[in-house]
């Protein structure tokens, strides 16, 4: 579904994203972790199309990313940034509703088509009782939702998001992730996400790539990532992964720098 060939991004002089190469399955849900820097927003906006790779390729279902017209990537990718922006004396029901602009165009009317997928979506994601607010009225969660829900109403089979739960109460949170993860399971959806809190990578991807100054330095099942001596290599701090009812929890040893083990920890 998503793959990418020894893709490289600079800026200038510097290497953000390096020679990295790797696939993600239909209807999986792979997380990109790593400390600030390591270059997870640069790889997920270069998949998305925002951002043109120095070298290499990136290609949803067999076609390059960025030979696709900006409708054409719309239509296959939806984007969700960290911080979207979110226009004043606009109803909800507007915004969500322009997810299925690609579809119908800019100069012509929403279809009957384009109705039932929106309201489908409202009634999915749960807005239904926000649809004629402002959307600057609403919270942080119901927001965060409203703007899953335009990405979701695109119709795509890749979605795209970059710390979509950056600012959120615990509760938001899980919401927000719960939502995203049905959609996975219910309607095959493919995610590739970027997330900070590491237990909650760990819990909702199947799959964790650890980036580490924009290379792949962990790539496997979330619970190996997690578990790996790559974690500590990455964030220069000593973790401890504790089991509470079957869900992995990174603790962050207070105090305890990560010292570099014998031998290179390598790749997972």
């Amino acid at each position: 579904m998503i793959r990418l060939e020894n893709v490289t991004v600079r800026a200038g002089h510097r290497v953000l994203v390096d020679d990295v190469s790797l696939r993600v399955e239909p209807g999986s849900w792979c997380t990109i972790i790593g400390a600030n820097g390591a270059g997870k927003t640069t790889l997920v906006r270069a998949v998305s199309g925002l951002t043109r790779p120095d070298q290499g390729r990136i290609s949803i279902q067999g076609r390059d990313v960025h030979t696709l017209s900006e409708r054409e990537r719309a239509r296959g990718i939806a984007f969700v940034p960290q911080h979207p922006e979110i226009p004043s004396g606009m109803r909800v029901l507007d915004y969500v509703s322009l997810g299925r602009v690609p579809h119908h165009g800019v100069m012509r009317a929403p279809r009957v088509l384009d109705h039932q997928v929106v309201a489908d979506v409202i009634e999915r994601v749960d807005l239904g009782a926000f649809v004629h607010r402002d959307v600057v009225s609403l919270s942080g969660g119901e927001r965060q939702r409203m703007v899953l829900a335009r990405a979701l109403a695109q119709g795509t089979s890749v979605v795209v998001l970059d710390e979509p739960i950056t600012g959120l109460d615990v509760r938001h949170q899980l919401s927000i992730l719960e939502l995203l993860q049905r959609e996975v399971l219910e309607c095959g959806l493919t995610v590739l996400a970027t997330l900070h809190d590491l237990t909650l990578a760990g819990q909702f991807a199947d799959r964790l790539i650890l980036l580490h100054e924009g290379r792949v330095l962990a790539d496997g099942d979330s619970s190996c990532v997690i578990r790996s001596p790559a974690l500590a290599q990455s964030y220069g701090i000593e973790v401890a992964v504790v089991n509470v009812e079957g869900v992995d929890v990174v603790v962050p040893r207070v105090g305890v720098s990560y010292r570099e083990p014998r031998g290179n920890p390598g790749k997972v």
